[in-house]
């Protein structure tokens, strides 16, 4: 009879062992996958704080950079090898909000590429959120603004304008907008894209300077200095351009 029981108490220890060590195992590793998730998570936000400093910066001079999202986006990918997406859902630039203006709103949407043992899932979804202000030289008081709250606000309108000529905003893709250079930053992707002028010298230029370029023709970057860029264009919100008193071209809008 105990000979029975000693086999029966193995054979339920055996059959214990059977169910809770791979539950264990698994329980482990998604520990460890959840850790990796948010280690990710913890550097999309910080490349974000670090290109929104330095977008911060570059708005003291400029009006508006419209190739943020795309830069921003290159970086994220390079440094976090564990991303398989990631894209801007939103951006939007110097806006106003509960009297505070020149404000900037940043979301991140990210797919990280970490299989989960439990739900077998192969990717994660991760989104980050950033407020901050454009440097302006003025000084003052933060408050806490909820975003879904600004996000009810309407959707911003970017116009291009002249900012050392002309009184009208345009569409993108104005016959008037069309001729004249745009205002960028250089970054890997207008390398990519443009050549340094060799007129101007932009090739000394460091990452991050401002450039101007023309995107319906021509290869090559240039120097605010240089004699080839006459006028050219920058982008802003709609309203900001009726504020500082541009009106509608009669043209394209």
């Amino acid at each position: 009879m105990s000979k029975n029981i000693r086999n029966n108490k193995k054979g339920f220890l055996s059959l214990e062992a059977s169910i809770f060590v791979p539950l264990f195992v698994i329980a482990v590793l998604t520990f460890g996958y959840l850790i990796k998730v948010s280690i990710a998570s913890e550097n999309i936000m910080h490349v974000m704080a670090d290109e929104s400093r330095r977008l911060s910066m570059y708005l003291y001079q400029i009006e508006a950079n419209p190739v943020f999202p795309y830069s921003l986006t290159l970086r994220i990918l390079d440094e976090n090898k564990d991303i398989d997406s990631t894209y801007v859902e939103t951006f939007r630039q110097r806006f106003e909000h509960s009297g505070k203006d020149d404000l900037i709103a940043l979301r991140v949407s990210s797919e990280i590429k970490i299989k989960l043992p439990i739900v077998f899932q192969e990717k994660v979804d991760v989104s980050d959120v950033l407020l901050f202000r454009a440097f302006t030289g003025r000084e003052y008081i933060p408050e806490y603004i909820n975003y879904d709250k600004m996000e009810d606000d309407e959707e911003s309108r970017i116009v291009w304008v002249f900012p050392r000529a002309g009184e009208r905003y345009h569409e993108e893709f104005c016959r008037y907008i069309n001729v004249a250079a745009k205002q960028g930053i250089l970054t890997a992707a207008m390398l990519a894209n443009y050549a340094p002028c060799s007129l101007c010298g932009a090739g000394n230029l460091s990452s991050g300077s401002v450039v101007y370029y023309f995107t319906s023709s021509g290869s090559v970057f240039h120097k605010g200095s240089c004699y080839i860029v006459e006028r050219y264009v920058i982008s802003m919100d709609e309203k900001d351009a009726v504020s500082k008193g541009y009106s509608p071209c009669s043209v394209c809008i």
